[in-house]
């Protein structure tokens, strides 16, 4: 992440705009550059984030410090009220919020093999995404590929 979040007070000022309504939308930056990109002499801005964006989240609504309403509101309400999005019907993602594991980047489906967040324990996990009636993720199994531009 450029710039890097190391401070405590950094990432609990982050926090406080989530909550407060400063931050409107939370999203993935799903950047998925190899460790030695990360580390070169210019390092690329992102990190893998897809997978694990909303078991983070959720982590957070089981930890009290986020509200359910207010991570539908970041992931979905106002990104949609924002851009314009049209309403997507027959599209969903289902999650299981009480399911704790821990994150590991060999378990990710991301191709460059890593995450910052490799070793945390999260609570909530993503059990299916629904794209249009067209079942995207089963929990295990990534289908597609499926979008559409607009």
């Amino acid at each position: 992440m450029k710039p890097p979040l190391e401070s405590k007070e950094d990432q609990e000022v982050l926090w406080q705009a989530v909550i407060d309504g400063t931050i409107d939308i939370v999203a993935s930056d799903h950047a998925p550059h190899t460790r030695e990109e990360k580390m070169g002499e210019k390092p690329m801005f992102g990190v893998p984030g897809l997978e694990t964006t909303l078991p983070l989240l959720l982590t957070a609504v089981n930890d009290g410090r986020l509200s359910l309403d207010r991570l539908i509101e970041l992931t979905h309400t106002n990104p949609k009220r924002i851009f314009s999005l049209p309403e997507q019907e027959n599209t969903f993602v289902e999650v299981d919020p009480a399911i704790r594991y821990t994150l590991n980047a060999e378990r990710l489906f991301t191709k460059c093999g890593w995450t910052p967040f490799n070793g945390m324990e999260v609570t909530g996990r993503v059990k299916k995404v629904v794209l249009r009636e067209q079942l995207v993720y089963d929990g295990q199994n990534i289908f597609g590929p499926y979008g559409k531009v607009i």
